[in-house]
C-alpha cells in the first residue's frame, strides 16, 4: 500500500477494533476518527467499537459503523473510488462503496485460522462471500491460487510478497560474519529439527523476530534453541535496525515445516535477504520454484540443509553474486507488485 499510494490515494482502513483491546495493550488512542497520514499518499482509518463485536448480532451492528466511517472518509478526502481491496480474513466487501473489488488472499486462511486465533468457519464463510462478491481475485503463491481456482472455479491471479532492495553501493566495505540468520515471527511455522540440525552442526545463528507460538511444544522448543549456546536471540526490533543486523549475516535460512499452510504461504524473508545480499536456503516450497533462480538453495532435509548453511558461509563473498542477488530483488520489488495490482484493476473494470 505505501508503494500504491505514491501513485495514487490510499485509504487504508483496519478490521474495528474494541476499546478494551487497546487499553489492555497499552497503545496510544487513536485521534478523533481515528484518521492518521502513514506514509505519503496512505490514510489509515481506524474505528473503535464496543467489547464483543465479533460476536453475530454484534459484528453486523459494527460492520454498519465501519462502512459508514469509509463513505464518512471518502467523501472527506474527496476521493475517487476505483478499486476496493480485501486482504484480510476477518473482512468483506464494504456496501455501497464502487469501484473494481480485488479480493487479495495473503495466507490459507482458512488452514491457518489456529494460528490466528480466528474460527475457521466463520473464515471459510467469508471468504466463500467474498469470492462470489469480488471482481478480480489474486493470491499470495502459485499454491494458494491454484487451490482456490480448484475450489472456486475462478480464475485467481497470483500476486506475490515484495520487498525493499538496497542500492549495491550500500554494501561497499561491509564484511559479514560466518553466522546464520533468521527473521520474522517464532512460531509454530518454523521447522524444529532443521533450526536444531544448523545449530548442531556448529552454525552460529542470530534470530531476529517476536516469539507467538501458541502450542505447550513449540514453546519448549523455543525456550531451549533461544537459550542455546551459539544462538542470539534479538527479540523484535524496528525495521530501521534490520538493515544493521542483516549486514552482519552470512547467509538467510527459511527453515518453515512441511505443512498445508505454508505450502500456501510465499515468505518475506526469503526476498528480504536476497535484497540484503545474502545468500539463502531454504525448505522446499511452491513459492521457491515460482521464483525460479539459483540464488536460493533448497535444503532436502535437516542435514542437507545445515550442510547448504555450512558450505555457504566457508565461501568468501563475491561482490558480483551480491550485486545479482539485489538485482533480482529489485525485480520482485513492492514497487513492482504495485504496478502489478494496478493492472488487475484495470484489466478488470475493461472486462
Amino acid at each position: 500500500m505505501t508503494a500504491l499510494g505514491t501513485v495514487f490515494p490510499v485509504l487504508w482502513v483496519d478490521p474495528p477494533f474494541s476499546i478494551l483491546t487497546r487499553r489492555r495493550g497499552g497503545g496510544t488512542e487513536p485521534n478523533r476518527g481515528g484518521v492518521s497520514l502513514v506514509a505519503p499518499g496512505v490514510t489509515r482509518l481506524q474505528t473503535r467499537t464496543w467489547p464483543g463485536a465479533s460476536r453475530p448480532g454484534m459484528r453486523r451492528a459494527s460492520t454498519v459503523v465501519l462502512e459508514r466511517h469509509i463513505r464518512s472518509m471518502v467523501r472527506k478526502l474527496r476521493l475517487e473510488v476505483t478499486g476496493v481491496i480485501v486482504a484480510s480474513p476477518r473482512q468483506r466487501f464494504p456496501r455501497r462503496i464502487g469501484g473494481v473489488r480485488l479480493l487479495y488472499v495473503t495466507d490459507d486462511w482458512p488452514s491457518g485460522a489456529a494460528l490466528m486465533g480466528l474460527s475457521a468457519d466463520r473464515i471459510e464463510s467469508d471468504l466463500e462471500r467474498n469470492m462470489h462478491d469480488a471482481d478480480v481475485r489474486a493470491a499470495v503463491s502459485p499454491d494458494l491460487a491454484s487451490r482456490l481456482t480448484g475450489t472456486y472455479a475462478v480464475r485467481v491471479e497470483v500476486l506475490a510478497n515484495g520487498c525493499d532492495p538496497t542500492s549495491d553501493e550500500s554494501h561497499a566495505g561491509s564484511v559479514r560474519a560466518p553466522v546464520a540468520g533468521l527473521i520474522g515471527q517464532l512460531n509454530e511455522r518454523l521447522d524444529p529439527e532443521i533450526l536444531e540440525a544448523v545449530r548442531a552442526g556448529g552454525t552460529e545463528i542470530i534470530v531476529v523476530g517476536p516469539r507467538a507460538e501458541r502450542s505447550a511444544e513449540t514453546r519448549a522448543f523455543l525456550d531451549r534453541f533461544l537459550g542455546a549456546r551459539g544462538v542470539t536471540w534479538q527479540g523484535e526490533v524496528p525495521p530501521a535496525e534490520l538493515p544493521a543486523l542483516l549486514a552482519r549475516m552470512g547467509v538467510g535460512l527459511t527453515p518453515y515445516a512441511d505443512t498445508l499452510f505454508n505450502r500456501a504461504s510465499f515468505p518475506l524473508k526469503t526476498l528480504e535477504y536476497l535484497a540484503a545480499g545474502l545468500p539463502v536456503v531454504s525448505t522446499d516450497l511452491p513459492a521457491v520454484r515460482w521464483l525460479n533462480t539459483d540464488l536460493i538453495e533448497v535444503g532436502l532435509d535437516p542435514e542437507d540443509f545445515a550442510h547448504r548453511v555450512r558450505r555457504l558461509l566457508s565461501q568468501p563473498e563475491n561482490v558480483d553474486e551480491t550485486a545479482r542477488r539485489i538485482a533480482f530483488a529489485r525485480q520482485h520489488s513492492w514497487d513492482a507488485r504495485a504496478r502489478q495490482l494496478l493492472q488487475l484493476l484495470d484489466s478488470a473494470d475493461r472486462a
